[in-house]
């Protein structure tokens, strides 16, 4: 049997997949959380399966819900492409796009730079996912992400846009009391500020090569802000993105004629983002915007 497509149901799946509840959605869509719930079970009986799996946390979508959501938004560009097309008012795009990026970058210059973006696209709301953890954009779990290495799926649309450099620091005061390290291989004898469970620590540490097996660490955090305050108050030396500490009084580098790498930083995008006209438009502003954040 077949059916007809009915708009308002796909209006409240894609509402409620961007609310992540029920009672969101229908404030969003300016319905009642029944109304609401009665269009999703007339869409899942539609489809033949549940869409959501109903859990303590709240709606959790399913495999299928998430495959769905990409043709629903589609149909939602679509209509506003022909709303436009109609009224002859080109209308700007609306919706919710999803950034995920590191913890300083996404506190310190991320909003700057989305300010003047967002004032005039009224219509866009940016979510912002902060932290070392690289979300999975190929399950979608972001739209796009400002990345510090280089992406490995080919499947994702990624455009280098500058880099980084990074070094040791240490407070004036951690420098007084200890010293600074002689060279690179002796660094006996110092305390460190470093990551604590996130695994992200571990791997630059080898990308970078150095061997931190022996190491005796005073302040570990899996937060970047929280280390480099650490380092700021003197409670050991550690490893931070060369311009974000230069914004820091009182912090000193170290050992820079040795120890200066770079890292390639990567806007990046799944392929099937680019269709869509509010993403397409976040990821050109942002590519626009941070080349001048990461010259060499």
């Amino acid at each position: 049997m077949t059916h007809s497509l009915d708009w308002s149901l796909l209006q409240a799946f894609v509402a409620v997949m961007r609310a992540g509840s029920l009672s969101a959605a229908a404030q969003t869509l300016g319905l009642t959380q029944p109304t609401v719930g009665r269009q999703i079970r007339t869409l899942e009986e539609q489809v033949g399966e549940a869409l959501f799996d109903r859990t303590p946390q709240g709606l959790r979508p399913t495999g299928r819900a998430v495959a769905l959501m990409e043709h629903a938004e589609q149909l939602e560009q679509a209509a506003q492409v022909l709303s436009a097309s109609i009224t002859g008012k080109p209308e700007s795009p609306t919706g919710t796009v999803r950034i995920t990026t590191t913890e300083v970058f996404g506190v310190e210059r991320l909003p700057v730079l989305m300010q003047p973006f967002l004032r005039s696209h009224p219509g866009i709301t940016i979510e912002v996912s902060i932290g070392m953890q690289v979300e999975n954009l190929l399950r979608r779990d972001a739209d796009i992400a400002i990345r510090f290495s280089r992406p490995e799926q080919a499947e994702l649309i990624a455009r280098q846009i500058g880099s980084v450099e990074l070094g040791f620091f240490a407070s004036e005061d951690y420098v007084a009391r200890h010293g600074e390290p002689p060279a690179l291989d002796r660094l006996e004898g110092h305390v460190w500020v470093g990551f604590d469970r996130d695994s992200f620590g571990a791997r630059a540490a080898e990308r970078l090569k150095l061997d931190v097996t022996n190491t005796r660490f005073a302040f570990k955090a899996d937060s970047m802000l929280a280390q480099r305050e650490a380092i700021a108050q003197g409670l050991g030396m550690g490893v931070l993105e060369a311009r974000a500490a230069s914004r820091v009084p009182g912090l000193r580098r170290l050992l820079a004629t040795e120890f200066a790498p770079r890292s390639g930083v990567w806007l990046v995008a799944h392929a099937d983002v680019r269709q869509g006209r509010r993403y397409r438009a976040v990821f050109d502003h942002l590519a626009k915007v941070l080349p001048a954040e990461f010259k060499d």
